[in-house]
């Protein structure tokens, strides 16, 4: 399972990730597994990630990696068609509900808005439309927690909503960045204290248009975060 926290903060777009892998039983038991786990992939537009089961999580993370999309439409119809052939290999489990509604994608892609470069990101999750992608817009932040209650993740996206709108109203772009992203360490820090599938460290990508920057294993309280330039690996 997985902590996801995003924000869109106009010229780019802010995901944090843990890196908690857990194996859950038949009958919901969850097992951690390891905490070593790169949950954001670089693809050639952007990154691809998400939270659930990695049965349905990887083959469309790999695909997107290896061969990339023409279109957002193109990501959906693959991880639809990748929830139609789980529900069918899986039909007599009895936890094909909850993994179908426990497991979401998100993506990141550029695209140009009355001549001007912008990124996007959309993503799938079955609470908000089993049927289409979904969007954030710029300025807003977006959750993605297990482990916790409905009300828990609500209180946490609004309380990143809360930093993320002060922040874009009175500082510059590079101290939005850093306070944003060392707040998402802040609240990941404090869902994996209530929550045994979530890792108290994560990854944070900066992207922006195709242009990806990773910090790779950071927790709450360490000393500045240091981002590096996110390589394409491909698989054949």
């Amino acid at each position: 399972m997985t902590c996801i926290l995003v924000a869109h903060l106009g010229d780019e777009v802010i995901i944090a990730a843990d890196k908690r892998v857990t194996q859950i039983t038949q009958d919901g038991v969850k097992i951690p597994c390891g905490d070593n786990e790169e949950k954001i992939v670089r693809t050639k537009v952007g990154v691809i990630t998400g939270a659930g089961s990695l049965a349905m999580l990887d083959p469309v993370k790999s695909f997107v990696r290896d061969h990339g999309f023409n279109s957002p439409d193109d990501v959906l119809d693959l991880i639809l068609r990748t929830r139609d052939s789980f529900s069918e290999f899986h039909a007599e489990s009895p936890r094909l509900h909850a993994d179908l509604a426990e497991t979401s994608w998100m993506f990141t892609y550029p695209t140009v808005v009355n001549g001007q470069a912008t990124t996007r990101f959309g993503y799938f999750h079955q609470h908000h439309s089993a049927e289409s992608l979904c969007g954030l817009t710029e300025g807003r932040v977006m959750c993605f927690p297990s482990g916790v209650s409905l009300e828990q993740a609500q209180e946490l996206q609004a309380e990143l909503q809360s930093v993320v709108t002060a922040a874009l109203d009175s500082y510059p772009t590079d101290q939005v960045r850093q306070l944003v992203a060392s707040y998402m360490l802040t609240l990941i820090s404090e869902v994996s204290a209530i929550s045994e599938t979530v890792s108290s460290t994560c990854d944070i990508a900066l992207v922006k248009d195709n242009e990806v920057m990773i910090a790779m294993s950071f927790r709450a309280g360490d000393q500045a975060l240091t981002f590096a330039p996110m390589a394409l690996t491909v698989h054949d």
